[in-house]
């Protein structure tokens, strides 16, 4: 006698999504090659927030998740010493590999980490967990493949800067899809608090970060006016609303040193 087994319908959704995005992604890079979407000074200013934020060490080993075609390597490549790159599209590991052979890459998904418990002394979601529908699984996977003490970097676009509430948010009655993912969608500051500690992650830090130059954004009405958007979110920073209200959130927070702290 056969027995029929089936997917709960949360797995079903989430593989869903998760293959629309690899899609999306695989396409873009077949199209257009490497998506590089910061001008040079804002990988500086996310870089120096990393730097900041988990103080790397010498030896220490760094996943970087939602790697892409590789720009976010020049963010950590200096301060640690192995660096490995994952990403959902195959199309973007490809590139990656290409331009940096010799760095480790690899096609995973952030939820289903393809490493041993402790294999890594920094995870970094680089501008990856808003394409995740419920990103506390990968929060999860993150901590399993730290070693105790090891320290995860995320950054991600604010729903509480005034330009992501209104053309990022899908709800949002001027929202422009235009070069957007399936899934993407601007994160409250406070939900990624929440998961981060609901994960058993601690000594989280978090901050909101403007003056993050675009080198161009979609769709094209918007990319003319991109020069004043930059200077904007320049003074935006410079005035302190970039603190609480800048387009990026990055948080940052530590696996318990103590495995008895979580099982």
């Amino acid at each position: 006698m056969s027995v029929t087994t089936t997917k709960p319908e949360s797995s079903v959704i989430d593989e869903f999504l998760a293959t629309s995005e690899q899609e999306f992604f695989d396409s873009l890079v077949r199209d257009q090659g490497s998506f590089n979407p910061f001008s040079d000074a804002g990988w500086q200013t996310i870089e120096r927030r990393f730097v900041e934020f988990i103080a790397p060490q010498s030896g220490d080993r760094l996943l970087d998740i939602g790697c892409g075609t590789g720009e976010s390597r020049k963010l950590y490549i200096d301060h640690v010493d192995t660096y490995t790159g994952i990403d959902l599209s195959a199309a973007s590991i490809e590139f990656a590999r290409q331009r940096f052979p010799n760095s480790n890459w690899q096609t995973a998904n952030a939820c289903e980490l393809p490493f041993a418990d402790g294999s890594f002394d920094v995870v970094a979601f680089s501008s990856v967990l808003h394409h995740i529908d419920d990103y506390l699984p990968a929060l999860e996977e993150a901590r399993r493949v730290l070693t105790p003490g090891g320290r995860v970097f995320a950054f991600d676009p604010n729903v509480l800067h005034p330009a992501m509430a209104l053309f990022r948010k899908p709800e949002s009655p001027f929202y422009l899809s235009a070069g957007v993912s399936p899934n993407e969608r601007p994160l409250l500051p406070r939900d990624l608090y929440d998961r981060f500690q609901a994960a058993g992650l601690e000594d989280i830090r978090q901050r909101a970060q403007s003056s993050i130059p675009y080198r161009h954004v979609a769709p094209r009405l918007i990319n003319s006016a991109l020069s004043l958007y930059n200077f904007a979110d320049r003074l935006w920073e410079a005035c302190g609303l970039g603190r609480w209200l800048g387009t990026f959130v990055i948080t940052a927070a530590s696996r318990p040193q103590h495995s008895s702290e979580r099982a």
